[in-house]
């Protein structure tokens, strides 16, 4: 995980809140993808999400950043209202984005995506995006390019971020009030962060307690077999949601977008035991979510 907090001692209390370096996330991300492509059944479509993670870096380097964003009131999530009411910014973003996409192959569906994205006018492109935030997208051609372009203004806010404006995360990420893609647990320390598929800030909780109702006791973790190592859906008995857990001390080198997309098998072998999806991964969007 890129982060711009310290590593944690075993033995320390870990901090409740980590946030995204944007100078590395995207572009660890795209390597990570370009690895996971090889021999990969779906690896033309990896290096396609490689592109894209290419395209957020380059747009975190090439596009200004807009005005800062108000920091919300009432003790909410204090880029809530920047992922609501999103700086134009966000597409000129979205046009780095495509363009390091179309540069290789494409499929006929993502090419015709581009295509549309491109020559939409700006209210067209923000109610995508409003959809793709409530979690529901309507162009699920498009929503990786959108989400690509959200997910890199959001980090790159998210770096800026005084941690004691922060109250404690829960289901939701404290930060922005995006939905987790998963959680990791660091090698060392033995901790959970969950991670926001959004602004990729990670909050500490407990391994013992399920992301989504908090419930302690009623977790099992399924996973593939003769899959990737330290790969597991963590599954609550209770509320029925699932979310997806690397463990760093096995999945060396996981990034928690790259390495989600690379496992959709296991979300098909878990949703066929009755459990529903709690986390959003926005360059593969789609599933049926809790």
């Amino acid at each position: 995980m890129s982060s711009t907090a310290l590593p944690i001692t075993p033995g320390d209390a870990p901090p409740p809140l980590r946030l995204p370096e944007p100078a590395l996330v995207f572009r660890t991300r795209a390597e990570r993808l370009e690895a996971l492509a090889k021999d990969h059944a779906a690896g033309d479509w990896l290096r396609f999400l490689a592109r894209i993670a290419r395209g957020q870096d380059r747009a975190l380097r090439e596009v200004r950043p807009g005005a800062a964003p108000r920091p919300a009131g009432g003790g909410g999530s204090p880029l809530a209202e920047a992922a609501a009411r999103r700086d134009p910014s966000w597409r000129a973003m979205l046009r780095v984005v495509l363009a390091s996409a179309r540069d290789g192959a494409l499929p006929a569906a993502a090419a015709d995506a581009i295509a549309r994205l491109e020559a939409a006018p700006p209210d067209v492109i923000e109610a995508l995006a409003d959809d793709l935030l409530a979690g529901a997208p309507a162009d699920l051609a498009a929503a990786p390019f959108v989400g690509g372009a959200l997910q890199a203004h959001l980090t790159r806010l998210a770096a800026a971020v005084e941690p004691t404006a922060v109250a404690p995360g829960g289901a939701a990420c404290p930060v922005c009030g995006g939905t987790p893609v998963a959680s990791v647990v660091l090698g060392d320390a033995r901790v959970r962060y969950v991670v926001c598929g959004l602004c990729s800030a990670e909050w500490h909780l407990p391994r013992a307690q399920c992301a989504v109702c908090r419930e302690a006791g009623k977790l099992s973790y399924l996973s593939v077999e003769d899959g990737p190592r330290g790969v597991a859906a963590e599954a609550c008995e209770g509320c029925r949601a699932y979310l997806k857990v690397f463990d760093l001390a096995e999945a060396h080198g996981a990034d928690v977008v790259a390495d989600d997309a690379a496992s959709l098998v296991l979300d098909l072998l878990v949703g066929e035991r009755g459990f529903l999806r709690a986390g959003a991964n926005p360059l593969a969007p789609g599933g049926e979510r809790a």
